[in-house]
């Protein structure tokens, strides 16, 4: 098996398990807006259960990387947030991580 059949492989799995925290999530308000490399935008509900749903959301599609979810910014408004999440490796994190 070449690098490239592995890479397509492994892009295969993470949009699979991408798809499956979409349904998962469907119901909770939580969507994801963006990926783009590392970086991972959500909007979620102006409520704890929100924050937390976009957090467990970050923090598993980065753990299928071997790597961790730091929140790097948000913005709300009186009923809906907008939350963006960047996967690390965990040494990185840390200095981040509150």
């Amino acid at each position: 098996m070449t690098v490239h059949h592995l890479d397509n492989k492994s892009k295969v799995l993470r949009a699979c398990c991408l798809f499956a925290l979409l349904l998962a999530c469907a119901g909770c308000g939580t969507r994801i807006v963006a990926i783009q490399g590392n970086y991972l935008t959500f909007e979620h509900p102006f409520t704890d259960a929100g924050v937390e749903s976009a957090r467990a959301l970050a923090e598993k599609d980065c753990k299928i990387r071997n790597q961790v979810a730091v929140r790097t910014s948000g913005a709300c408004s009186l009923t809906q947030c907008t939350t963006n999440f960047q996967c690390m490796p965990p040494a990185e994190a840390k200095q981040y991580q509150q």
